[in-house]
């Protein structure tokens, strides 16, 4: 794991404590509350959320430190919702403001903004798609270059990191819906989800890049909406000026589930509609989630000073490790000879978005 990739993940596994201790105190269509002015509200009317900070069991104190962590990555969320000119600060010493301009669905910004993140631990070659639809653990042996890039990494690059065998958004989404569903409790994600692009060249992407003050790409397809659980919310999440009958729907069935590619900067990903995201697809195969992780604690290592976390297992959750980690070095064991070793690896992902893809070594297991 890079110190970019181990340092991302710290933060983002400890923001699931700092937004698991938020509750939301307001949410107020169009209101602007009178502790400052949101210049974007007043103008365009939309929504202000206040969230209030409170003592959880693993953050028995509400800091400053951990205020900022929840706006850092409240504002990530944002930034990939494509709202304009937002208005995120902290105030009184355990609130957060978010004002969101030109926005009506409370209840969505609500949903969208503040929900505790979900963490999921995959096991990565044995749920990765190739770009041609196959798994990616059954193309190792056969030495398929674009198994072998997902599996170990590119030039310079390491698994999971964007161009190390990923996809555009739209190539993404298009695989997985052609993907057969897949129930099981192991899921993350339950019920299908709904994405909305426009054909390259379109009005309709032409209509939705000038409605968020971009430029369409040449030659490429555009994501009008999504991702969304429902197609009336899909509709509602259309860009002014463009109705659901220009879009290609796109439906990505239970059991699948597309991730944004690691970020460089994990305090500002880019949005999933930016044309320099990339994605990975993956059988949506939980081995374990985060709700089986127990008592992380931020903290730094004594040799180094760096950033660290240390956490511990429920028993579901131990057993789960245990079992997950052993099959992926018995397949690095299996899959490795003639003077190569591929080891095998597992994939953090936070929300829709890889955190870090760290291997196990089969030889030391």
């Amino acid at each position: 794991m890079t110190d970019r990739q181990r340092n991302g993940f710290i933060l983002l596994l400890v923001l699931g404590l700092v937004l698991g201790s938020l509750v939301v105190i307001v949410g107020i269509p169009g209101a602007v509350k009178s502790k400052k002015t949101v210049l974007g509200l007043d103008l365009k009317g939309g929504v202000q959320l206040v969230y209030q900070g409170e003592p959880s069991p693993q953050t028995p104190k509400v800091t400053p430190d951990a205020l900022q962590r929840a706006v850092d990555i409240m504002r990530s969320r944002v930034d990939q919702l494509g709202v304009s000119e937002p208005e995120i600060s902290t105030y009184g010493g355990n609130q957060i403001s978010v004002g969101l301009p030109d926005v009506s669905d409370t209840a969505r910004a609500e949903r969208e903004v503040g929900t505790t993140a979900q963490l999921a631990f995959y096991d990565w070659e044995a749920n990765a798609l190739t770009p041609s639809g196959k798994i990616v653990a059954n193309q190792l042996q056969s030495q398929d270059s674009t198994a072998i890039a997902i599996s170990q990494g590119a030039t310079n690059l390491s698994p999971g990191d964007p161009g190390a065998g990923s996809m555009g958004l739209y190539q993404a989404v298009q695989l997985a819906s052609k993907q057969t569903p897949w129930s099981s409790k192991s899921n993350l994600r339950y019920g299908p989800q709904y994405w909305l692009f426009g054909a390259p060249g379109s009005a309709a992407c032409a209509t939705a890049a000038r409605d968020a003050g971009t430029v369409p790409v040449t030659g490429e397809h555009c994501l009008l909406a999504g991702q969304e659980q429902s197609v009336d919310s899909l509709k509602s999440d259309l860009p002014n000026g463009v109705s659901f009958s220009e879009g290609q729907l796109l439906t990505v069935p239970q059991g699948w589930i597309v991730l944004q590619a690691i970020p460089a900067n994990f305090s500002k990903p880019p949005a999933i509609s930016d044309p320099s995201s990339q994605f990975y697809v993956l059988k949506d195969n939980v081995a374990l989630r985060g709700s089986e992780i127990s008592n992380p604690q931020e903290s730094s290592d004594p040799n180094t000073s760096e950033p660290d976390v240390t956490f511990g297992f429920t028993s579901k959750g131990k057993n789960a490790f245990q079992n997950v980690t052993a099959a992926i070095a018995r397949r690095g064991s299996l899959v490795s000879g003639l003077g190569q070793s591929l080891n095998q690896h597992f994939a953090v992902a936070l929300d829709n978005q890889l955190i870090t893809v760290p291997y196990i070594d089969y030889k030391q297991y």
